[in-house]
């Protein structure tokens, strides 16, 4: 599908899936896929584009409001719904251009610590068509390629991810 052609087929998916999404109370996931092609200017699969739809097994609350799309950010479009309060990584088939400019803001901070101790991250785990995210505490200063270890609070038991940007961190393998 043209860029061009993308504003047309999200207003008719939106028309097609609020009915049916609405009624079983959770987001309709082709909605979501449709808005990071148009975000990005580039359908799944296609360079610039989602690597795969959304993973159908997500179970989402129905957003009362059209998602926001971001990004790119560390290779992944952001999905959010503000209202409800979840947010998707949708990983993204990028080129080695598009690579190397993602993370030329890494390399400036590689020097210095990415993630404090004590500091709020974002850990994050990626899978096959989906990435999901979550909060933590990290355990102690990091720079970027570090292993750290971080928590969700004081007393729960400690994950080891990698810091992969300022704030960000994630479970290696994934």
């Amino acid at each position: 599908m043209r860029p061009a052609l993308l504003p047309t087929a999200i207003a008719a998916a939106a028309a097609i899936a609020i009915a049916p999404a609405a009624a079983a109370g959770f987001q309709n996931l082709t909605d979501l896929d449709v808005a990071v092609a148009a975000h990005m200017g580039a359908e799944i699969g296609e360079p610039g584009g989602a690597r795969a739809p959304v993973d159908r097994r997500l179970k989402l609350k129905a957003c009362p409001e059209a998602p926001a799309v971001s990004g790119p950010v560390l290779g992944a479009a952001i999905v959010r719904c503000e209202p409800v309060g979840w947010s998707i990584r949708v990983p993204l088939k990028l080129d080695a251009a598009t690579r190397s400019s993602a993370a030329s803001p890494a390399v400036r901070v590689k020097e210095e610590d990415a993630v404090s101790r004590g500091q709020a991250v974002r850990l994050t785990v990626e899978g096959a068509g989906f990435a999901i995210s979550r909060t933590m505490i990290a355990d102690k200063n990091g720079k970027i390629g570090d292993m750290i270890s971080v928590r969700a609070d004081r007393m729960a038991k400690p994950i080891l991810a990698r810091v992969v940007d300022i704030g960000e961190v994630s479970v290696p393998g994934s």
